[in-house]
């Protein structure tokens, strides 16, 4: 029997801000983390996409409309996979990128 993966790391809403701060391009779906800042320059619809996404759920981005993302486009986000946002990644009645991710948006890099 193949031994078990190790436990996913698991970052809170203030990491993952400080991390955006410093200039990282991190993403989420749902609660799980990526981080696209190697990637950003790769990405076939432009970098700017990412960017304006930092530290956003970029789950309906991946379902479309305008672009549904293909089943390998998902395999390869998983590459940049980094871990797990800790708590409810979205409490009730709220925006969780408005709330977690107050600053990422107006501090993307074009």
């Amino acid at each position: 029997m193949a031994p078990a993966p190790p436990p996913a790391a698991c970052f809170s809403a203030a990491e993952v801000q400080r991390r955006l701060a410093a200039g990282a391009c991190w993403v989420r779906r749902g609660a799980r983390l990526y981080d696209l800042t190697g990637f950003v320059r790769q990405h076939p619809g432009g970098e700017q996409l990412l960017w304006a996404r930092a530290g956003q759920d970029v789950s309906a981005d991946l379902d479309g409309p305008p672009h549904r993302h293909s089943a390998n486009a998902r395999r390869w986000l998983e590459q940049y996979y980094v871990g797990d946002l800790q708590g409810d990644p979205q409490p009730s009645g709220l925006d969780i990128n408005q709330q977690l991710f107050p600053a990422s948006i107006s501090s993307f890099k074009m």
